[in-house]
């Protein structure tokens, strides 16, 4: 899935970001981005989350159903589960700004 394309609609959204430690350890806390672009590497293994020219969060992609766009009455979340790595990121898209 080109997962740039789909998630293009979204840039200029506002975004938060929560990359969720499934092993116990200290949680983090959901972060409020503006996505500025997304872009795959160029082995279309990870997703690149760009927050202005320069800076980003790399996204491990994988199949169904660990990386998905789940559509949900709150919004859409980008979710992708790296079961090598015990995360799994969530990109929460907000209404377009």
């Amino acid at each position: 899935m080109e997962w740039n394309v789909l998630l293009s609609k979204y840039e200029g959204s506002r975004i938060t970001v929560w990359i969720e430690d499934l092993s116990g350890e200290e949680q983090t806390q959901p972060k409020p981005f503006t996505l500025f672009k997304t872009a795959l590497t160029d082995n279309h293994a990870y997703l690149q989350f760009y927050f202005n020219a320069d800076q980003f969060l790399s996204v491990p992609l994988f199949d169904d159903p660990l990386t998905k766009l789940e559509r949900g009455q709150a919004g859409d979340c980008f979710v992708s589960h790296d079961l090598q790595a015990n995360l799994r990121y969530h990109i929460y898209f907000e209404e377009r700004v």
